[in-house]
């Protein structure tokens, strides 16, 4: 079977459906074609060794790679955002229309709506179906975060999103969260399948966290710092604890994102000596860091959207091995509950966030290990990429089978 992955979304950047992805698929016997652009999340600027070009034909590690140019933008211009997936979307659109090989299934993973409407469309020409994988809710992710408030414009993407769920031949989500919110909306439940994210595992090597100082007791963020993640109330947290004088627990952050300066002049201005930004590592070396840490963290802002998600560091997170302080509402602190993989605080409460990271310093070295051991057990039961390929498996055969009998 030919499959035609659509994504802005790919490695060398860190995709969840990315290149183990396509190859995971490749070892069932599919033969997929990943159409892309040129990676730039989430700093903005095109990666060493790449440049903007009309096309690019790449066989990574037998998969063919075809790169095509977009406009970049990852700020926090909605306008800007929007070009930015429009582009790549129609330069897909043109490509797989005119020169891509015709696929049996379209699988539309990024981005968001935009994506989806060029797949919807691909896929009635074609006359082949297409599977939507849903990662952000729209408009619901575009208004929590502030990217959208004019009603019309909420309004127009919601029609829009419709459409594209009425033309797709499934759905996948990242949820039970969104897979409800989905059939509330009048999507048809038998054609919503709720698979969760995986982590790129081939990246998480662990090393020996012997060797590191045990003077502090270290929670790691890892990822985009961005708007959604407000994590300004975690820098909050970390002045609640500094006035307290518990020095000895540091919140560490790894990464970049349109909020990265702000945040930095946040913890600057009050004086902090427990908060450190160590920038963006590349995604080899991301394992290495999280070894380090004695706790994971996750945040997210506190919108009712967020509380149906469950933010794609958490399975990386879970597979490392790692206690988690999960500070999100909802589905994602039900799971950390449930696997007994960490402690849970109110997402943008300072207080709770300062509190819950005090608990978790006072533990005692077992107790941790047990929520470590807790987390990765939970993650191979439940979300590992094997599961989640197979499963995916499965509805690419439904879906072709369906759309054969149509």
């Amino acid at each position: 079977m030919r499959v035609q992955l659509i994504t802005q979304l790919f490695d060398p950047e860190n995709a969840i459906k990315g290149l183990s992805f396509v190859q995971e698929l490749a070892r069932l016997g599919y033969e997929v074609e990943v159409v892309t652009t040129y990676p730039s999340y989430p700093g903005g600027q095109i990666y060493p060794g790449y440049r903007m070009r009309l096309m690019q034909l790449e066989i990574i590690e037998g998969v063919r790679v075809v790169r095509l140019p977009s406009y970049v933008s990852h700020g926090s211009s909605a306008l800007k955002r929007l070009l930015s997936y429009a582009s790549f979307s129609a330069s897909a659109f043109f490509y797989s229309l005119f020169l891509g090989r015709k696929p049996d299934v379209i699988y539309s993973y990024f981005p968001p709506m935009v994506g989806g409407v060029a797949c919807a469309i691909l896929g009635s020409i074609h006359r082949r179906p297409f599977i939507y994988d849903v990662q952000d809710l729209w408009p619901e992710a575009l208004v929590a975060t502030g990217m959208l408030r004019n009603p019309r414009g909420v309004s127009l993407i919601a029609r829009c999103v419709g459409w594209v769920y009425k033309r797709a031949s499934a759905i996948v989500v990242l949820s039970e969260g969104y897979k409800r919110t989905l059939v509330t909306k009048g999507v048809p439940e038998s054609k919503i399948h709720r698979i969760y994210n995986w982590c790129d595992e081939s990246r998480l090597k662990r090393s020996d966290p012997s060797d590191r100082s045990r003077s502090s007791f270290d929670i790691i963020y890892a990822g985009n710092l961005g708007a959604a993640q407000a994590l300004g109330s975690v820098i909050q947290a970390a002045q609640l604890l500094q006035q307290d004088g518990e020095r000895g627990i540091r919140f560490i952050f790894i990464g970049d994102g349109i909020e990265s300066q702000r945040l930095k002049e946040q913890a600057a201005s009050l004086g902090l000596e427990n908060v450190e930004f160590r920038g963006s590592v590349p995604p080899e070396a991301i394992g290495a860091e999280l070894s380090k840490a004695d706790a994971l963290l996750v945040h997210l802002a506190d919108d009712p959207v967020f509380a149906i998600t469950v933010p794609s560091k958490t399975q990386a997170y879970m597979a490392m091995g790692k206690p988690i302080l999960m500070a999100v509402a909802g589905e994602s602190a039900e799971i950390i509950e449930k696997a007994g993989a960490g402690m849970v605080a109110r997402p943008c409460t300072p207080a709770s966030i300062a509190e819950t990271a005090l608990q978790m310093a006072r533990s005692t070295p077992e107790q941790l290990a047990v929520f470590g051991a807790a987390a990765e057990g939970y993650y191979r039961e439940n979300m590992s990429q094997k599961n989640g390929v197979e499963h995916v498996s499965r509805i690419l055969a439904l879906v072709t089978e369906k759309f054969g009998h149509a």
